[in-house]
């Protein structure tokens, strides 16, 4: 680290607190803030300032030779400012009114972890010892901190309580806050580290805005293998680690081993010190000093190795200066303050003795908040438990040479508080320069830790002139639940709609350049990068409508941001300080939707900052007609025909009226797909031992839906219940909404399980067991088309490539089908998105004309979904098992781990299609596919096509829907010359024979095993034999003998078997 020096912002800063007012000494980690604090209190002692010194903890209290908040105050646990007062708790001694009534200046180190009930005790304990209405009793306050590390603590148990009074656990929401006005100073010379690209890196993640460079950069650090030298220590978020990490190092020393238990006199009930109670020591131990020295050799946090040891003393060769050092027991006198001769002081009431060191192989990350650790390697599994965590353990590094992690970092590790941030930005930045206001307000499905945006709307005024008034249905990639409930979303209702991601770039276009003003903006901010993960949100530095002490009102998006432009036109509030949304990228295409079922809603875009593609997208929800784009306007329509076709409900009714909607733009209508066969036979899809999953449901039956009565309810028709959806384990998902895209509906598309209406169930259930067909209540049967076409109006050759010759950085990749890498199965979504991260790649969710590049399929001829979408666009694609073997060798390439696979079950995979190395590409036409291979045909494979068009988007169907047929034209499979390697050849997955031969070997293992035994207990019966034991004895022994024998028989015969099938 290197010198601190008095710069220019340290003089202002002591200028300002040497003027007597309040004031937040703030900046990020390593800027100085404990120096520049100890500076000052040097100077008030020799001026006779009466300072009192306080810090939320002990061991903090500690660090600046200073007393804890609750002793000074004389608060008790469990005390809450209504405890103050006539009747109240507090009862503050003598010593404690003494002290604050003299005390002129309070200092709070470690600001951030004050919670707002104890900012409040604070204010009113001193306003009441003082007989003084001013704000804290008219003391000067000095808080010290970093907002951005480590939260104040909030038990689960006082949860409730506290969010009924405060709004955030922050010592800012406390009810005294607005009336300190405080004066801030924000340091910024990082003294710490000195690399510009690791600084960089950690404003990134002190604020939690990462990029996906950011996070790259720093998961080329990732080395779980790495065994930390000596001189290294482990940072993690849990203390069981520390102490596992710490003793199994001290237990590999060679060296004599020795304990000192820390001798306690007088009061010490409730105080902590920052040495350990009982410290385990040998000689070559590492260690950490936990006191400043007083001749300057060491500091709190310096590293150290023991080099000699007795119970006496313990010597030490510090890291930083090599020079060695002889520790005895230290005191730590347990004080606190008082009032001697008219001057605060402090009186000792008890003393802890213990050398001054703890074992530092490894430490908590709250344990090294204010250390410099020049060696780092930060254990990140379990992840990290508080905000700013992990930003503390980042930031005790000094560059990124010398630091390691154990597993990729990912933005769940990076916590950070939305608000605070926002606060924290806006204070640094400069005043505001726009009169473009943006007000925005959301709405969507609450699953307790973040919402999923389901409903969005803007207002955006210029002046006095509203220049833009537009909103959106949002797909939530989730169950809709009560959320589907009180709008009257229909089945089926958003199968059309935009995600979020495909909403956003329309968004930040129009909203560039103004300040944004948000309903409950720290959740938006934060379900967005839940929903959206690595998502830039990109809406500059704005306000909460909170923060102006203003609620919203209205029941809906609309009306509620409606009401914010209201009070802001009236004065109520006024944005000063802050940054605009930044202009973002017009090439990226965005989306909007106002579904024909949902009220009436307004779709006006600022046009001087939109599109053709925006243009569009707003004229097909009600927005303005003039100067479309005709193929804009119908890509539009063939984007939400995909959607619906991916999520697996899309109607002839749902065509008809988009088609209706391109014309009455004055547009020639294309074609779009054929709607999806959605009828189910449900007495044969619901035989006797179906295995069953429901969601999307609360209520059930006329009752609710809890898993005990699912069970019973499943029984009573001889069906089997099942929590979840996977490939072997279940065989029906039963759904509140057949086009929902929750976990279970989106794995039940994938493994080629069938989805019925909860409807549709419960009038089989009512009326079993005569049969019931599902279908779809919107939409009506057509009899002469049931299937997607193969061939669109015109014919389209499909191009099926090897994946080395068409993939390529950035190349945006859908899939169809599982996909297993190193035999674990990638599920849809997240898991796949963060692995086409690793490799380059942009995941996507649909095939679609123009935003889709390539699909990953099993199967290129399946009639259904996602391969027709690609047959139809003409969208090469490539075939399953290519691509992983390019995975696999491009992840081998890059030394990188591929991303934790999402939940579900590892199975193993259904038979999939292998390309020749030598082959490189497959044409197909509407007659024949012919493999361009190096030796001619010679056979051709036969192929029977199932009477009916499989319905899922993703798998083909199950066997209980090919006896079924509706009226429909059948699907002709096309007659298919092949090579000496189809694809429709059964051919294992990737890592299938290795996990079979693992099988063999733990078969062939078993079976020696129980070998062994049956021969110790065959030579056991002998020497009893011999030595005429007991018969009870050689009794016991021949029946042992006999079940292992049996036991024997059985692994031989399995690990035979297991050898065979390998």
């Amino acid at each position: 680290m290197s010198e601190i020096s008095i710069t220019p912002e340290f003089a202002e800063a002591l200028s300002q607190i040497r003027s007597g007012t309040n004031v937040l000494i703030t900046g990020k980690a390593g800027t100085g803030k404990s120096t520049l604090l100890r500076t000052y209190l040097e100077t008030a002692d020799e001026a006779g300032t009466s300072t009192l010194v306080t810090a939320p903890t002990g061991v903090a209290a500690l660090n600046i030779d200073g007393f804890t908040i609750h002793r000074t105050f004389g608060f008790r646990p469990g005390m809450y400012p209504d405890d103050l007062g006539k009747g109240g708790k507090w009862s503050p001694s003598n010593r404690v009114t003494e002290v604050l009534r003299k005390v002129e200046v309070l200092v709070v180190d470690e600001i951030s972890m004050v919670r707002a009930d104890l900012f409040d005790m604070m204010d009113k304990a001193l306003r009441l010892i003082r007989r003084s209405e001013k704000p804290f009793g008219g003391v000067q306050l000095i808080l010290v901190g970093d907002l951005l590390q480590l939260p104040p603590v909030l038990p689960d148990n006082e949860r409730e309580l506290f969010n009924e009074r405060w709004e955030t656990p922050y010592f800012f929401s406390a009810h005294c806050f607005p009336h300190v006005h405080l004066s801030e100073v924000h340091l910024t010379t990082v003294w710490r580290q000195s690399d510009p690209e690791f600084i960089d890196i950690l404003n990134d993640v002190r604020e939690g805005a990462v990029t996906k460079e950011t996070l790259d950069r720093l998961n080329e650090n990732v080395d779980p293998e790495f065994n930390t030298p000596d001189d290294w220590v482990t940072l993690t978020a849990f203390r069981r680690n520390v102490e596992r990490i710490n003793a199994r190092k001290l237990a590999e020393l060679p060296t004599e081993k020795f304990v000192s238990h820390a001798l306690k006199e007088g009061e010490t009930s409730g105080f902590t010190f920052s040495g350990t109670e009982e410290l385990h020591y040998a000689v070559g131990a590492r260690v950490m000093t936990v006191i400043n020295d007083p001749v300057d050799r060491f500091v709190n946090g310096s590293f150290a190795t023991i080099i000699d040891a007795s119970a006496e003393t313990i010597s030490v060769r510090l890291d930083h200066s090599g020079e060695v050092v002889t520790l005895r027991p230290h005191v730590w006198q347990i004080q606190r303050p008082t009032v001697t001769a008219g001057r605060l002081a402090s009186e000792d009431i008890g003393s802890i003795t213990q050398f001054p060191v703890i074992l530092a192989w490894a430490l908590t990350i709250h344990k090294s908040q204010g250390k410099t650790i020049p060696r780092l390697f930060i254990d990140l599994k379990g992840g990290t438990a508080t905000d700013g965590q992990f930003y503390v353990a980042l930031s005790r590094a000094v560059d990124l040479e010398r630091l390691r992690f154990s597993t990729p970092v990912e933005q769940r590790h990076i916590r950070a508080n939305n608000a605070l941030v926002r606060k924290v930005r806006r204070e640094v930045s400069n005043e505001l320069d726009t009169s473009r206001q943006v007000f925005l307000s959301f709405d969507g499905v609450n699953f307790g830790v973040s919402e999923h945006v389901a409903r969005i709307h803007v207002i955006i005024f210029e002046g006095d002139r509203k220049v833009a008034d537009f909103g959106s249905w949002i797909n939530p990639m989730a169950d809709l639940g009560t959320f589907g409930q009180t709008h009257r979303v229909p089945a089926g209702g958003l199968a059309m709609a935009p995600t979020l991601g495909d909403f956003w770039p329309l968004l930040l276009r129009q909203a560039a350049g103004g300040v944004v003003i948000g309903d409950r903006l720290a959740m938006l901010e934060r379900a967005v990068r839940h929903q959206e993960k690595g998502m830039n949100i990109g809406l500059g530095v704005g306000y909460d409508i909170m923060e102006f002490d203003l609620t919203p009102t209205g029941d809906d998006v609309a009306t509620r941001c409606g009401n914010m432009v209201e009070q802001f036109r009236s004065g109520g509030f006024q944005p000063r300080r802050g940054q605009v949304v930044p202009v973002p990228d017009r090439d990226r295409e965005g989306a909007v939707l106002i579904p024909s079922w949902a009220p009436e809603s307004p779709m006006v875009l600022d046009l001087r900052q939109a599109t053709d593609s925006d243009a569009a997208w707003a004229a097909m929800s009600g927005g303005a007609r003039a100067d479309l784009d005709a193929d804009e306007v119908r890509e539009c329509a063939e984007l939400m025909s995909s959607w619906a076709i991916s999520r697996g409900f899309w109607t002839e009714e749902m065509r008809q009226e988009l088609l209706d909607q391109v014309a009455a733009l004055g547009v020639a209508p294309g074609d779009l797909p054929a709607p999806l066969d959605m009828a189910r036979d449900l007495t044969r899809l619901l035989a006797p031992g179906t295995r069953v999953a429901f969601t999307g449901r609360n209520y059930l039956l006329g009752g609710p839906a809890d898993d005990e009565r699912l069970t019973r309810l499943c029984a009573d028709r001889d069906l089997e219940y099942k929590t979840g959806v996977s490939k072997s384990r279940c065989d029906v998902l039963v759904a509140g909404d057949v086009g929902s895209m929750s976990r279970k509906a989106q794995n039940a598309r994938e493994y080629g399980k069938p989805i019925i209406s909860q409807e549709d169930f419960e009038a089989w259930y009512e009326a079993e067991p005569a049969p019931v067909v599902s279908v779809p209540p919107a939409a009506p049967v057509v009899a002469e088309t049931v299937e997607l076409q193969v061939e669109p109006m015109e014919p389209v050759a499909l191009l099926v490539a090897d994946a080395r010759a068409l993939l390529q950085e950035g190349t945006r990749v859908a899939f169809r089908g599982s996909l297993f890498l190193n035999n674990e199965r990638y599920a849809h979504g997240e898991p796949m998105a963060s692995l086409c991260d690793n490799l380059g790649l942009e995941y996507k969710q649909a095939v679609t004309k123009t935003r889709c590049d390539v699909l990953v399929t099993d199967d290129p001829g399946a009639p259904d979904g996602k391969s027709a979408l690609a047959r139809r666009f003409g969208t090469p694609m490539i075939i399953t098992t290519d691509f992983a073997a390019w995975a696999e060798q491009r992840l081998a390439e890059l030394d990188q781990d591929a991303p934790e696979v999402g939940t579900g079950e590892v199975e193993e995979t259904a038979d999939e299609i292998p390309v020749d190395a030598g082959v490189e590409a497959v044409i197909l036409d509407e007659v024949e596919v012919k493999v361009a291979a190096p030796e001619p045909v010679t056979e051709e494979v036969p192929h029977t096509p199932p009477p009916t068009v499989p319905v899922f988007d993703n798998a083909p169907a199950a066997p209980w829907d090919r006896p079924f047929s509706a009226p429909q034209t059948p699907f002709v499979e096309p007659t298919m010359a092949v090579s000496p390697q189809p694809f429709a050849v059964p051919h294992e997955a990737p890592g299938l024979r290795e996990k079979r031969q693992l099988e063999a070997d733990r078969a062939a293992s078993r079976f020696r095993k129980s070998l062994v035994v049956f021969g110790v207990l065959s030579l056991a019966f002998v020497v009893t034999a011999f030595a005429e034991a007991p018969v009870a004895v050689s009794g016991i022994i021949l029946l042992l003998g006999m079940v292992c024998a049996l036991v024997v028989g059985i692994q031989g015969l399995v690990a035979a078997w297991k050898r065979i099938r390998r």
